[in-house]
């Protein structure tokens, strides 16, 4: 080979080695770039979840749990209602970029989500129930509301839980007028036979 197919086939060999080099480069830029979105959703919303939290985990942990229905709720706006055994109520009402909590005493927040999408169409509910604490009948409740934030790798199918509004309760099986042992979700698309995750 002369020299100047020589320097052709370096010339080819450094701009594919350039190419490798920007592509990695713009790779890491962009996986950077969804890390710092998400940095800064979870910073500049986790007063708001802290409050959420703590106004629905006040309200709850100082009441009896009989029911929980979902019957308001469409795919546009997510609706959990709590009724406890005193006749009281509460409500948690998740709208695409807003959620609202009005509790059993009837005073309702309203808080806007910045930087996430809240998931309106379900809540995941994992209820677990427990025979052996102090041979007394316990269950754990747990609920998710998903928050898909600017991040691509936080969304639907793919969700990232540290996101979320998660409510956790703790109750006795004898308050509760239906046993949760068969709802593992509440929401619009919970009678839905598809499951978008799934197919």
């Amino acid at each position: 080979m002369n020299k100047k197919g020589t320097t052709l086939a370096e010339l080819i060999i450094s701009i594919a080695l350039i190419s490798v080099v920007l592509l990695f480069m713009i790779k890491l830029l962009i996986d950077l770039n969804d890390a710092e979105a998400n940095n800064t959703y979870a910073k500049d919303n986790q007063i708001n979840r802290a409050e959420i939290l703590r106004m629905i985990g006040n309200d709850l942990n100082n009441k009896n749990i009989a029911s929980i229905s979902d019957s308001e709720s469409n795919n546009t706006k997510l609706v959990i209602r709590f009724d406890f055994t005193d006749g009281s109520w509460s409500k948690i009402e998740a709208e695409e970029k807003k959620i609202k909590y009005t509790d059993s005493d009837d005073e309702s927040r309203t808080w806007n989500i910045e930087g996430g999408t809240i998931y309106t169409k379900k809540a995941n509910v994992y209820y677990m129930k427990d025979n052996k604490a102090s041979g007394k009948n316990y269950y754990s409740l747990s609920i998710d509301i998903e928050i898909h934030t600017t991040n691509e790798k936080n969304k639907l199918c793919n969700n990232n839980t540290l996101d979320d509004i998660i409510i956790n309760y703790i109750g006795k099986l004898d308050d509760l007028v239906t046993p949760y042992t068969d709802i593992n979700c509440l929401g619009a698309t919970c009678s839905s036979p598809s499951d978008p995750c799934t197919s």
